[in-house]
């Protein structure tokens, strides 16, 4: 199992949407983790990677968390998806 580590710096619920078939959704809850990218020249940066989770109570700002991910190639970076484990 793939997981994606960092430091959480937010937690949320996504506001409710309608998508195109007029059905009202609820938003999903949302996790913000400042993770560290490896670089080529062995140099990292900080960025921040937003994922859609179960049970938002899990999670603390300011906390380190470990998530399951998964995750696909659209070009370039890596898109990385929360998974519902």
């Amino acid at each position: 199992m793939l997981k994606l580590e960092g430091l959480v710096v937010n937690v949320y619920k996504a506001p409710d949407f309608t998508p195109t078939d007029g059905e009202k959704k609820e938003g999903g809850h949302k996790v913000q983790l400042m993770t560290d990218i490896y670089l080529k020249n062995g140099e990292t940066r900080k960025d921040i990677v937003t994922l859609t989770v179960k049970d938002p109570d899990l999670y603390t700002v300011g906390e380190e968390a470990s998530i399951p991910v998964g995750a696909f190639a659209k070009g370039s970076p890596v898109t990385f998806y929360g998974l519902n484990v």
